[in-house]
């Protein structure tokens, strides 16, 4: 994997599409707080932000600020699965673009995971890849974050299998992507500790920066998995005889 040449190859992508991509990313962003947001006003009868703004001047202690409780927990739970089911519509968004250079509406973009015959297949293996993912975290921090890299090109592979017509059972496409990025989760971490400099300058600039850095990591790793695939995935399942 060469990093420079993924990291052109974004660039080269999101010229003259900039105005798309950022808009993409931060509506992504947006709803995806929001929704937060709105769980936790549920839950705490009060705006986050307002909250913690209390709690900065002593007048909430952090129990209540955080409240952990049984509801707290099953709201954060809903929050987390919207979350992921916008990242990977973000995912399948970004991959249709880098391929075909398609930039389809920034709604249609982000809830792409949520529409037609996607969803079913789409939530339950979201959902799983969570679950795994935390279920090795429990063991340790470090488990936790290797098994989030052997799983993090299920979205791409879901993509292709859709458009090559496939029906996946819940668990196709995480072990796929198990085996994809056996060899290469060191390639993925390497490539995201080169963006490091960027995202410093990003938290530099009070967020603001992340309207252009985000989209042009989300095009890198988007071109990272086309390399590592190419259409393995994309082909029509072989048609057995009867």
């Amino acid at each position: 994997m060469n990093r420079k040449e993924l990291k052109q190859a974004s660039k080269d992508q999101l010229k003259g599409n900039w105005v798309w991509a950022v808009l993409l990313s931060f509506v992504a962003w947006l709803i995806t707080y929001l929704v937060s947001d709105l769980m936790y006003f549920i839950n705490n009868h009060n705006d986050r932000v307002y909250n913690y703004f209390k709690f900065s001047q002593g007048q909430l202690t952090a129990a209540q600020v955080t409240d952990p409780g049984t509801f707290s927990s099953i709201l954060n739970f809903v929050s987390a699965i919207v979350a992921i089911m916008i990242a990977w519509g973000l995912a399948y968004t970004i991959l249709t673009f880098r391929d075909t250079g398609n930039k389809v509406n920034v709604f249609s973009g982000i809830f792409s995971a949520f529409t037609g015959n996607k969803f079913t297949s789409s939530f339950l293996t979201s959902l799983l890849t969570m679950i795994f993912t935390f279920l090795w975290s429990l063991l340790f921090f470090i488990p936790g974050i290797v098994k989030a890299y052997a799983y993090s090109m299920t979205p791409y592979i879901m993509k292709d299998m859709y458009d090559a017509g496939h029906k996946m059972t819940a668990t196709e496409a995480i072990t796929e992507s198990r085996k994809l990025m056996n060899g290469h989760k060191t390639d993925l971490f390497v490539l995201d500790l080169s963006f490091i400099g960027w995202c410093l300058l990003g938290f530099i600039t009070l967020g603001i920066g992340f309207l252009w850095i985000t989209p042009y990591i989300n095009q890198t790793k988007a071109n990272f998995y086309r390399k590592l695939a190419g259409d393995k995935f994309k082909q029509a399942p072989a048609k057995t005889e009867e």
